[in-house]
């Protein structure tokens, strides 16, 4: 017998994991996202996995497909393979063509009776990152459709996971339901990354963060100036071109390859762009309220190479510290900030404080990407056919949403410049901000 749950997040919602010991608040347990005694039918992705947390979770008679990373060297191979004497079906999506890269996304498609729960976040499925340190978590629930209206195909938000999963290698399992449900509130655009060299603009506009283009140009229009705030758990070899790349994506301009620009002129610098990247301290790191084992554990995901850092192109002074909220923890979630800098103005009289391109005074972006060109991609031009081309190598998904205005935003006051513009617009940003510069002495933490 199951226990009837009715869909709580009808409007969708942005929240952070539940840690034991500061409080139940506005955070999420993945218990209350399962709803073991209630589910139907599952869909889940991970990087990595717990199997014995995950079957405690999971009900034992329901038929639940798995995807997660896999290695040729652990004798694992693409494709599709059952669990013996379960219910499980386990899916290993197509790597990247150079074999580097890896599975990343982490998306959970749970299905009720009449409806269905969707979730995007940064946590893997182990108990590590649900119950220890922070991720992130976009929750929405879409009721069945009325099967008396037209059926005019699937909206964006459906087609983009209808494509992530048959790229994964699906054909029947699950993307059969996606067709019964009612995506008319869908809140979010989604944003993922699929291993490949994706050739021409359509396909660019697609996929990483020729994805983010498309959703500012739609939803806020191009932007000349906008401050971007990167909190990640990993950092790849970052450089000033490839900044200048994300940056033009993220004011919604049409990416373009380096080779495609014109060469700076004798004696000319190339300005970065105003970005900065929030990641933690080795003091932060050591300082943490873990136990050993716990603190390396979670240590081993906050990557970032020595070597990449200590290259002279690495733009060491974007970097600034990321000290959670929730004093002594550690963050796997990975967030974009985006913020127009523009004078404040006093609120026309005609003015309507809508959801409209004209209202919109940043947005963010939550999900399973790291900052690196393996998770975003990189723009580059075909030697063939010269088509601009985006190549990327990980499976990655997360979600963009713009962030409108309130009356308060057209009011210029001391007060409000000492304010968490992010906070303000309930943004569950796990980080102190504006986060601060490192000490001196202060380095970030490398392997």
């Amino acid at each position: 017998m199951t226990n009837k749950v009715i869909p709580r997040y009808l409007d969708g919602v942005t929240k952070l994991t539940y840690v034991p010991g500061y409080g139940e608040e506005n955070y999420v347990k993945i218990d209350d996202l399962i709803e073991k005694s209630a589910l139907k039918q599952a869909f889940l992705s991970t990087m990595i996995v717990d199997f014995a947390w995950l079957f405690a979770k999971l009900p034992n008679n329901r038929q639940i497909v798995l995807a997660k990373d896999w290695d040729i060297n652990n004798n694992e191979s693409q494709g599709l393979t059952g669990i013996p004497n379960t219910n499980y079906l386990i899916v290993h999506a197509p790597k990247s063509e150079s074999g580097f890269g890896c599975f990343h996304a982490k998306l959970m498609l749970l299905f009720f009776d009449n409806w269905m729960r969707v979730v995007v976040s940064s946590g893997n499925l182990i108990p590590q990152d649900w119950e220890l340190c922070e991720n992130v978590v976009f929750i929405q629930d879409f009721p069945s459709r009325d099967k008396s209206e037209e059926y005019n195909g699937l909206p964006e938000f459906a087609q983009t996971i209808n494509d992530m999963l048959v790229n994964m290698g699906l054909k029947t399992h699950i993307i059969t339901r996606l067709p019964e449900y009612d995506y008319s509130k869908a809140k979010a655009v989604l944003i993922p990354s699929i291993p490949g060299t994706h050739r021409g603009m359509e396909n660019i506009k697609k996929f990483g963060h020729g994805r983010i283009c498309k959703a500012v140009k739609e939803l806020c229009g191009e932007r000349k100036d906008v401050q971007l705030e990167f909190q990640s758990s990993s950092i790849g070899s970052l450089n000033k071109q490839y900044l200048n790349e994300f940056y033009r994506s993220a004011r919604g301009l049409d990416p373009v390859s380096a080779q495609s620009l014109p060469r700076p002129k004798k004696g000319e610098v190339v300005p970065l762009p105003p970005i900065t990247v929030v990641y933690p301290s080795r003091k932060v790191v050591d300082e943490s309220k873990y136990d050993h084992s716990a603190k390396l554990s979670i240590a081993s995901t906050i990557c970032l190479s020595g070597q990449a850092y200590n290259k002279d192109t690495f733009p060491k002074g974007i970097l600034r510290n990321c000290i959670s909220k929730r004093d002594g923890l550690l963050m796997h979630s990975k967030f974009i900030l985006a913020k127009y800098r523009e004078e404040i103005n006093k609120i026309p009289s005609d003015h309507v404080l809508d959801e409209s391109k004209e209202n919109t005074g940043g947005w963010y972006y939550c999900g399973s990407h790291n900052f690196s060109e393996s998770a975003w991609g990189k723009v580059t031009t075909s030697r063939e056919t010269k088509e601009l081309q985006i190549k990327i190598n990980n499976w990655e998904l997360g979600i963009f949403l713009p962030i409108y205005k309130k009356e308060e935003d057209y009011v210029s006051s001391e007060d409000n410049d000492k304010r968490d513009w992010f906070y303000d617009h309930s943004i569950p940003v796990p980080y102190v901000r504006p986060p601060p510069s490192y000490e001196r002495n202060e380095t970030p933490k490398c392997y």
